[in-house]
């Protein structure tokens, strides 16, 4: 009986995450419409990906969610893994939160450049974005106001 629990619990988990990931590729097919010079942006090979997609010129982070914040935040873990995998491939780091087809847009490589101040502090989230891990931690996150992106309708 054990055996098929197992079985069980890889396959849910497989189809949340697909499932999960299916607004990220409709949020990356809006920007393709909005934006055909981008060309086709393409999931990478690596399910556990700091990224969402890629094209010639971005690395782009999606979330997306079902209600606005202001600010928004990143995570610092996840600013320096992007920061660095788009610096070594000669790409900028985009990172993009999306709320009933309207996108908030932040090029993070672009701010980094200009020195803009993202308020980094720590704050209280989740341990993990597992459903079954509840535990908190402080975490340091910077933070993007809505004034500071580039908003688009998709």
């Amino acid at each position: 009986m054990l055996v098929g629990f197992v079985i069980v619990i890889p396959l849910f988990a497989a189809y949340i995450i697909y499932f999960m990931k299916s607004k990220e590729r409709a949020v990356a097919r809006g920007l393709e419409k909005l934006y055909p010079e981008l060309g086709d942006l393409v999931e990478p090979d690596d399910q556990f990906s700091p990224f969402d997609f890629e094209c010639r010129k971005y690395i782009i982070e999606v979330k997306c969610r079902s209600k606005v914040w202001d600010p928004w935040f990143i995570e610092e873990i996840k600013y320096n893994t992007n920061i660095n995998i788009a610096e070594s491939l000669k790409k900028d780091f985009i990172f993009l939160t999306e709320v009933k087809n309207v996108a908030y847009l932040y090029n993070i490589s672009r701010m980094t450049r200009n020195d803009y101040d993202f308020k980094w502090s720590n704050k209280l989230l989740p341990n993990s974005t597992e459903f079954n891990k509840t535990a908190m931690i402080e975490k340091p996150v910077g933070y993007l106001p809505i004034r500071d992106a580039q908003i688009l309708i998709l």
